[in-house]
């Protein structure tokens, strides 16, 4: 047990102590004159107060702080701090009676109550219920009451819980202040902290090293400074963690949020590990328990993925591509909780450098992805018409009368709308579509690049709200799980350049700007996922994330080539050079010639030779063998009229025509396929 020390004499460098205490002591306003007003109150109901919050929020200060007041107030303060107690009643009260006979106590404070554990219960149904009714208590810990102390009807109206937050951003630059760092390093660590005191103070600390070094203020990052990182998480965690512990931090450090499935998948144990891990996680005071699983406090989570990228750069590659590749293979399977998933697919792009400075992340982890309700019809309009305008709040009404189920909203942990996405689905010669020229100009570029046929969609990015990181959680889970999905577009905007950026982090290629209505102006970005399915998409998306530079960042999947000829000069072509195939001259005028279907400098003999092949693949589809049939007739087997074809084939004249004209249509698709993508049919 740690002894407390004894009374401070007058005038001492206590008192000194106390007084700059209370001119640097900043915020807490709301918390101290509770303090105060149950201090000073005749009629006090309330008697305990709990004040509780993560590790470094300025629990001990605050307590040290009313300690100083009620002192100025004449009552008698006594203190106990749970870190150098045992955890024992004979401790706690020989603590007490080692500051003065306990009976003169007024005031009780009781910090780190964390460590109180079992203790707690003794306090509540044994040491508090005997204390004078003059006594207020005050008790600083990391964890709330807990749950007996909620359910005890007569601890209803005398004990008072109250959480400890963040410092708002005045606050912290205050503290700052206090601290003598002025200029530009104020907005940058006030950033940084988070609003954590303990890591204002122990950036400020490091600022001013810097600046007896004599070196040159380049901004703040914390990645760049390991020593106060590793200083932090001491404070944070009081532990070393034991290597699988260490390891669960780390998956819940890269993880939007972190579960069971994620910790078993990512370190690969069994599930009773992972439970116990995950329990281990959930105590811990940084870490918040939401809808979809655990979430560490931002700072911390930046100084565990600084920490883990400075120990091993290897550790932290591996984790990262094996929980991308698990959130992935769980999205691509179209089961439940696929807004989950995708949102924490999206998430681990802040891992890269481009996306971290282009993207604003604050918050992605505590929100929520869905479809949006009819109720939430007039905010969704609202918010759309705010960022893009009259134009597109009416427009976008028309496509929900559409198409209701394009409309994605992301909700905060209040379940406000902070975010909204509008993607619609669009099909070849779909009717009734709002008179939109973005999704005209969409459709048009599909049908130039390689038609849509029945069944296949095009997914239009229309707009966005709420930032980068909504937009691209909603997107990469639509891309996984739309049905028939071969091309999206996805639209920006002129100012939503870190939408851009990830983007094109993602491999999309930007393609020619197009008007909307009332002059909007769009910038589109189009992945066509017949050259790159969505798992070789994400596979490939891996490597990328872990390229922080540009220069070092490998080209997309997709070639993004456009194609030599719109598609329907292409189809023409291949309809003339089906009639020239026996006429090697004729052939050799062919445009198809100009194409990646055959190489570079290549005769007429080897495009005859693709359009064989073609004939061959076409009759191996299911229910396209008499297509084959007819091409292989009408232009393969020797010159004749299409009558003689038509007898040949056992068909009427009528229907010989119409299934020559198929078989032409399908053998263009394959063909136009072969140019784009090297792919087999489908």
């Amino acid at each position: 047990m740690r002894t407390p020390p004894p009374p401070l004499p007058v005038d001492s460098h206590g008192d000194a102590l106390a007084a700059l205490r209370k001119r640097v002591f900043t915020g807490r306003t709301a918390e101290l004159r509770l303090l105060r007003e149950l201090l000073l109150s005749d009629r006090r109901g309330c008697f305990v107060v709990w004040l509780h919050g993560m590790g470094g929020m300025g629990k001990s200060t605050l307590l040290r702080r009313f300690a100083d007041e009620a002192t100025a107030h004449g009552r008698t303060a006594r203190w106990v701090d749970m870190r150098g107690t045992d955890p024992t009643p004979e401790a706690f009260l020989a603590a007490l009676e080692a500051q003065g006979p306990l009976e003169e106590a007024q005031v009780l404070l009781v910090d780190s109550a964390e460590s109180l554990g079992a203790l707690e219960h003794w306090l509540r149904d044994e040491f508090l219920p005997r204390m004078p009714a003059h006594v207020l208590v005050a008790v600083g810990g990391r964890r709330p009451p807990s749950a007996e102390w909620r359910t005890d009807a007569q601890w209803w109206h005398a004990l008072r819980s109250v959480e400890l937050d963040g410092m708002d951003d005045a606050e912290a630059a205050q503290l700052l202040h206090h601290r003598d760092v002025a200029g530009p390093a104020v907005p940058d660590l006030v950033r940084a902290a988070h609003g954590m005191p303990l890591a204002l103070a122990l950036f400020a600390d490091a600022r001013e090293r810097a600046m007896r070094a004599g070196e040159p203020y380049r901004g703040w990052e914390l990645g760049d400074s390991p020593d106060v990182v590793r200083e932090l998480l001491r404070l944070l965690l009081r532990e070393s963690p034991s290597p699988d512990r260490a390891d669960a931090l780390r998956v819940l450090a890269l993880a939007r949020v972190t579960t069971e499935e994620l910790v078993r998948h990512t370190l690969e144990v069994p599930v009773a590990e992972a439970r116990a891990l995950c329990a281990w996680l959930s105590g811990l005071s940084f870490v918040h328990s939401t809808a979809d699983g655990l979430v560490p406090h931002e700072l911390v989570r930046e100084a565990l993925v600084a920490d883990l990228r400075w120990r091993s750069m290897e550790t932290y590659e591996r984790l990262l591509r094996r929980l991308h590749a698990h959130l992935a293979e769980r999205l691509a399977e179209r089961g439940g909780g696929r807004w989950v998933f995708g949102a924490g697919l999206a998430y681990l792009g802040r891992t890269n450098r481009i996306a971290r400075e282009a993207v604003d992340w604050h918050g992605a982890d505590r929100l929520q992805l869905r479809a949006a309700r009819p109720a939430d019809l007039d905010e969704v309009l609202a918010a759309i018409e705010k960022e893009h305008g009259w134009a597109a709040g009416r427009l976008a009404r028309q496509w929900w009368n559409h198409q209701p189920a394009a409309f994605i909203v992301a909700e905060d942990g209040r379940r406000r709308i902070t975010g909204v996405l509008v993607a619609p689905c669009l099909e070849a010669g779909a009717t009734g579509l709002p008179d939109d020229p973005v999704a005209h100009a969409a459709l048009e570029h599909a049908a130039d690049r390689s038609p849509l046929r029945r069944g296949e969609r095009l997914l239009l990015g229309r707009w966005s709200t709420g930032g980068a990181a909504v937009a691209c959680g909603a997107l990469t889970t639509l891309w996984a799980t739309t049905p028939g999905l071969v091309m999206s577009w996805t639209c920006t905007a002129q100012d939503q350049r870190a939408l851009s950026s990830l983007l094109e982090l993602y491999g999309q290629q930007r393609t020619t700007p197009v008007d909307g209505p009332d002059g909007e102006r769009v910038s589109p970005f189009v992945q066509d996922w017949r050259s790159a399915p969505f798992d070789r998409w994400a596979a490939a998306l891996r490597t990328r994330l872990l390229a922080d530079e540009p220069s070092a960042i490998p080209a997309p999947v997709t070639d993004g080539a456009a194609p030599v000829m719109p598609w329907p000069q292409f189809a023409d072509a291949v309809k003339h050079a089906y009639r020239s195939a026996l006429n090697p001259r004729q052939l050799a005028e062919s445009t198809l010639l100009g194409t990646r279907l055959v190489a570079p400098g290549a005769d007429a003999a080897a495009l005859r030779t693709v359009l064989t092949e073609t004939v061959t693949q076409l009759r191996a589809l299911p229910g396209q063998r008499q297509l084959g049939d007819v091409l292989e007739i009408t232009y393969l087997n020797g010159p004749r009229s299409q009558q003689a074809a038509a007898s040949r084939a056992s068909l009427s004249f009528s229907t010989y025509r119409r299934r020559l004209s198929a078989a032409l249509t399908r053998a263009a698709e394959l063909l136009r396929e072969r140019e784009l993508y090297g792919s087999v049919p489908r």
